[in-house]
């Protein structure tokens, strides 16, 4: 017979930006994300250090893990990416 027991994990993501302001609006735009209550299954936070940022997720299993990690990953690119186009007028 087979057990399988889920262990917590959990992640400490770091994701420099070419500013501190652009960590700072990548960071506001999560925010409503991270306020969200923690599901039984994960947690997440989000904070900044100069132009870094970090992401902070614990989770009940490697799957809940995966799955916050790609979500918030994702939203940052998102916002990151909508930084560019000023980036570009700016130069």
């Amino acid at each position: 017979m087979w057990v399988v027991r889920a262990e917590k994990s959990s992640a400490l993501v770091r994701i420099e930006f070419e500013s501190v302001r652009e960590a700072e609006v990548v960071k506001q735009a999560l925010a409503p994300e991270e306020e969200l209550p923690a599901t039984s299954r994960c947690q997440a936070k989000v904070f900044r250090r100069e132009n870094a940022l970090f992401l902070q997720v614990e989770a009940e299993d490697t799957a809940a893990l995966r799955a916050a990690l790609n979500s918030f990953i994702r939203w940052a690119i998102v916002a990151r990416d909508m930084l560019e186009p000023r980036r570009k007028r700016n130069g």
